[in-house]
């Protein structure tokens, strides 16, 4: 599966999760007080959540970032080597 198509995936199971949480703290019978309280505790755990899942991507596409800079740079050298090969074998003749 692509980046891209695992990113969609991920994020509508988070959006699904964050609309079934909602709507059960908000059908739940409580009182406004206590909603709120509730509503208030769920958002800072997704908050801190959101933020260590952020933290997590951060480093993973750091890491592909690294890994793509380093194979172009292998690619880049051997052009840059076959140029220059056929550069001086094109002076000798």
């Amino acid at each position: 599966m692509s980046d891209r198509n695992e990113l969609g995936v991920v994020g509508a199971f988070l959006l699904g999760g964050i609309i079934g949480a909602a709507a059960g703290i908000l059908l739940a019978p409580a009182s406004g007080e206590e909603t709120r309280g509730k509503i208030k505790d769920w958002a800072g755990d997704k908050w801190d959540e959101s933020k260590e899942n952020l933290e997590e991507l951060k480093e993973q596409i750091e890491e592909k970032l690294a890994k793509k800079k380093k194979a172009l740079t292998k690619k880049f050298s051997k052009i840059k080597d076959n140029i220059t090969d056929a550069v001086l074998n094109n002076n000798g003749d």
